[in-house]
């Protein structure tokens, strides 16, 4: 079974994604979209996007990487984890068709030689003073992709402040990705299980 890794994420015309670590515009229709599309399944996000959602998504399992991992204490459904290749081992695991990546720019980045899919929120403005923005390298890969848009939503006072349309990428090297990024994943979890000294921290993080 395919199993897709895909990135959602919303941009300007300009590629900038974020301001003080928050979405630079009010989209509710974009939001509703979000959650419609990401629920009942895996999220990843970096410790700033959690902080910034003020918490774990309702109804989705949270994958949240941070380099003092040890510091927070998980729950079923919000773990923490050092690396890409530990928050993958957990997401490859759960019987999904598809996780999602949902920031911020350095997570993106981090996890773009896995992902196979993305959801582009393309929204019709510049924002003001953006401080975070999505790889001008992944921006570029999309030329080569398989477009497919998936709505278009003009700008409503007091409900959207912008217009913006919605469009799904997919790598034409799909199916194989899925299959290469099960195996560099198994194969780098093989690599950190075997020291002696990692095997029961590695056997209670991976408790699900």
């Amino acid at each position: 079974m395919r199993r897709h890794l895909t990135s959602i994420v919303a941009i300007d015309r300009n590629g900038a994604i974020g301001c003080k670590n928050h979405l630079p515009w009010q989209l509710k229709s974009d939001l509703a979209f979000f959650r419609k599309t990401t629920l009942g399944h895996s999220v990843v996000m970096g410790r700033k996007t959690f902080d910034s959602i003020g918490g774990c998504l309702k109804g989705r399992s949270n994958l949240i990487l941070t380099k003092r991992a040890s510091l927070y204490d998980g729950t079923e459904n919000c773990q923490f984890f050092h690396t890409p290749y530990e928050a993958l081992d957990v997401a490859l695991h759960k019987n999904e068709d598809e996780t999602f990546v949902i920031g911020g720019a350095s997570t993106y980045s981090l996890f773009c030689e896995f992902v196979d899919r993305y959801i582009v929120t393309i929204v019709d403005c510049e924002a003001s003073e953006p401080d975070a923005f999505l790889s001008e390298g992944i921006i570029n890969m999309f030329s080569n992709w398989q477009k497919e848009t998936i709505m278009e939503i003009s700008a409503s006072p007091g409900r959207d402040d912008h217009s913006f349309r919605v469009v799904s990428y997919t790598s034409p090297r799909s199916q194989e990705m899925s299959k290469l990024r099960l195996e560099q994943v198994q194969k780098r979890m093989d690599r950190l299980v075997k020291p002696a000294s990692n095997r029961h921290h590695l056997k209670s993080v991976y408790s699900i």
